[in-house]
This record gives structure tokens, sequence and C-alpha cells, in this order.
């Protein structure tokens, strides 16, 4: 927050858009803050405040109700930053101390980053205007939901899904691509609850004699996400997919090596990322990218531990109660 305090004293336009339920305990300091030192902060779909107001909403308008749980879920997952609209950076890295190496040191999250220039820099920024403009003047929500229907983001580099045509879109051809792989599938995710048709896509690929390998955290930050996968990952397990937990720390990078391409980003491989969120995702092809993402997947599994179906077994049977209660509400997480 100082450094971006000093941008603004230097005259520089200093905006901040944060999601209503991600960052809903910081809301009122990072409002505070922002005010004191001219940076203009704006929350992407608010919950009401305090939370407990929902209850009563729903009690007294059911349908106001019903539109309440349709702005709610609908989040802003990206995490990216413009600088002079020249270079961006994005990712699965969050603005807290959590995730900075220089603060917590080895503690730090598990991330992966990539910045971007050149032309694919106008996407990223009308992506963040329609973000920023959505929780402005309630007025221009309309206006911004036509302007936003012609938003084609440069998809050989980058992955937006502003709208629900691109979101199905953008999920049909990460199916395409795993049909079409032919050498490696590395899969790094932080919330691995895919749906029935990527685990079919994921199987095929194996079967084809692509190496397929996933990697998951041994310790996560939401803990009823990896109870939700239980069963998933046994499934795997049983069709011969190797399954990694990874150990140091917590794992919050989303990536992945599919043949000689790398992708990094907000995606996580859940029902939310793929069809209800706003994410991101760049797409690297380049010999140098491929090679340091490729040497991070090796390091990442030197420090991960891989899972057999004899640790799955050893669960108590209310452990698997939980898990399966997860389970079954697995789209809502």
């Amino acid at each position: 927050m100082e450094e971006l305090a000093k941008a603004r004293a230097r005259g520089c336009s200093v905006k901040i858009v944060v999601d209503g339920f991600g960052s809903y305990y910081y809301i009122p300091q990072l409002d505070r803050l922002c005010s004191q030192h001219g940076i203009e902060f704006r929350v992407f779909h608010p919950f009401p405040y305090p939370l407990l107001w929902a209850r009563s909403l729903f009690a007294k308008y059911s349908l106001h109700g019903s539109f309440l749980m349709k702005h709610m879920n609908r989040r802003n997952h990206r995490k990216i930053s413009i600088i002079d609209e020249k270079r961006a950076y994005l990712g699965s890295f969050n603005f807290v101390q959590d995730h900075c190496a220089s603060i917590v040191g080895s503690h730090a999250w598990r991330d992966t980053g990539a910045w971007v220039e050149g032309d694919a820099i106008k996407y990223l920024v009308l992506a963040f205007q329609i973000s920023y403009l959505r929780t402005y003047i309630k007025g221009l929500i309309n206006w911004v939901g036509r302007w936003r229907s012609r938003v084609e983001p440069h998809e050989k580099i980058l992955r937006l899904n502003t709208t629900q045509r691109t979101r199905r879109r953008l999920y049909r051809d990460l199916l395409h691509r795993i049909a079409s792989a032919n050498k490696r599938l590395y899969i790094t995710t932080a919330y691995f609850l895919p749906k029935r048709s990527l685990l079919r896509a994921l199987l095929k690929a194996a079967r084809r004699g692509v190496d397929v390998k996933i990697l998951i955290p041994g310790k996560s930050d939401v803990p009823v996400v990896k109870w939700a996968a239980f069963y998933i990952v046994k499934f795997l397990l049983q069709k011969r997919i190797p399954i990694y937990e990874y150990q140091k720390t917590i794992l919050h990078a989303k990536t992945m090596i599919l043949d000689d391409e790398a992708f990094i980003g907000s995606f996580n491989l859940n029902h939310r990322s793929l069809l209800h969120d706003l994410e991101v995702e760049v797409v690297l092809n380049d010999a140098d990218s491929l090679q340091n993402m490729t040497q991070q997947w090796e390091t990442d599994l030197a420090n991960a531990k891989l899972v057999s179906e004899k640790d799955l077994a050893a669960r108590s049977w209310l452990a698997r109660m939980i898990y399966n209660i997860a389970f079954r509400l697995r789209y809502l997480l």
C-alpha cells in the first residue's frame, strides 16, 4: 500500500478493484487506507454488510433473494496488475503477505505468475474497466453488459472469460486441447473438482498414452474443497492416473503444461472457475517459458508425495461421511 500511495503522490492514476467475497473482511480497512491516499477503490459484487443481512433479505423478499444469490455467486477471481498500460502481471498471487516470500519466507504459499506485454495488454485493460465500471454507477451496468458482449480476447495469448458465451467456449477449447494432447499433461491446481466431461477427457488422454499427472495441495487453505475431491482422487487413482500432494507449504498455483504450451493464470479446475467466476489465463509457448515451467514442475514433484489408494483406504468412516457431504456440495465450492 505504501508503494501505491507513493505512485499516487507522483500523480499516477491508481485504481483498485477487489472481490466482495474474497476480500470481505479487508474491505473497511482498504477503503479507509485508499481514501487517505486518494486511491480509487471499488468492490466487485459486494456482499450485504454485515453479511447477516442476507438472511433478512431472503426472509422478506424471496424474489430479491434469488437475485442476491445470483449476484453473490458471480465473483471476480482474477489477479491482475496493470502498469502504464504497457505491462501486466497475472497469475495466482493474491495481494496479501501470505503469498509474499520476502515477508513470510519459506511459509509463503506456492504461487505462479507471469507478465504480459504487447497487444494483449489492451484486453486486460478492457477487462479491468468492465469490472471497475460495474462497481461504480449502477446505471452503467446495462451499457457495460452490451459492451462486454463484444469483447473478444486474444485467446492465442490471453484467455479471459468475461461473458457466459466466452466461458463455454473456453471450456470447450480446454476439452479440445486435452483431446489433442500427444505427449504430456501436467496439471497444478489448488482446487481440483473437475466436471465429468473434464474427467472423461483426462481418462481418454491417459489411455492414448499421454503422460497425465496432477498436483494438488497436501494442505489446503479451503479444507472443504480437499474433502470434496476425495472421491475424485480415489477414482483417478483406480484408473492409474498419478496424483501428487504438495507438502512444502500451501499450494495455490494454477498452471498446466500441455505438450509444448504452458498455461498460467487464476483458473482452478472446478465448477466455479470454469462456469461462474471471472478468470484470466496466459498461454506461453516459447522455449524459455516452457523450460522454466518444466523445471518448476520437477521441483514441485520433489516436494510432493505420491498419493496411493492405501492412503485413502485408511480414512475413518466419519471422515468418509464428511467427504461425501462435501462432494455433494462440490458445485457450490
